[in-house]
């Protein structure tokens, strides 16, 4: 496979989870291959979270700051640190497929995540690697519509992406 080359809505795209055992995330396709291939990097065999709604934004944010010049009509922009961002997921609740999961809620451990966007079920995908942790698991039970959940996770790395499967 290739990384994806048209537009399309990502709707088969995934997030999967491994505990983090002192991963090194890829920093090219080589390094990406050799991460998803290797007996104790075998991506293949993380969790897969299920029941996804909503994927949040991921990859880099913007920090700019407004910088006052004396005497001059407009402020300055310059760029400064950016805060490592939180992925929120809207999730389709089921508590006996999630429960694993709201059990990694605050138990401190660190795990790496692959976004793994998809417009296809096969074909070109752009994977994207970072680590961090599982902030918070919050359950909004619904009348009109099926339960739901918000799934928080921490980042601590900076993400590490696109890269194409083989």
């Amino acid at each position: 496979m290739a990384l994806i080359t048209n537009i399309g809505a990502g709707i088969f795209t995934k997030l999967k989870y491994k505990a983090d055992s002192t991963y090194t995330l890829p920093t090219n396709d080589s390094t990406h291959q050799a991460f998803i291939t290797a007996s104790s990097g075998d991506f293949d065999g993380a969790t897969e979270v299920t029941g996804i709604r909503e994927f949040p934004t991921f990859g880099k944010p913007a920090n700019i700051v407004n910088v006052p010049q004396y005497g001059q009509g407009i402020s300055s922009q310059i760029s400064g640190q950016s805060d490592a961002p939180t992925l929120e997921f809207s999730l389709n609740y089921v508590p006996g497929t999630h429960n694993t999961l709201q059990g990694l809620v605050g138990d401190g451990n660190s795990y790496v995540f692959m976004l793994d966007v998809k417009n296809t079920t096969t074909g070109d995908n752009a994977a994207f690697y970072v680590k961090g942790q599982v902030a918070s698991f919050e359950v909004t039970p619904s009348l009109t519509d099926s339960n739901q959940a918000t799934l928080t996770l921490t980042t601590s790395t900076d993400y590490s992406g696109p890269f194409a499967d083989a």
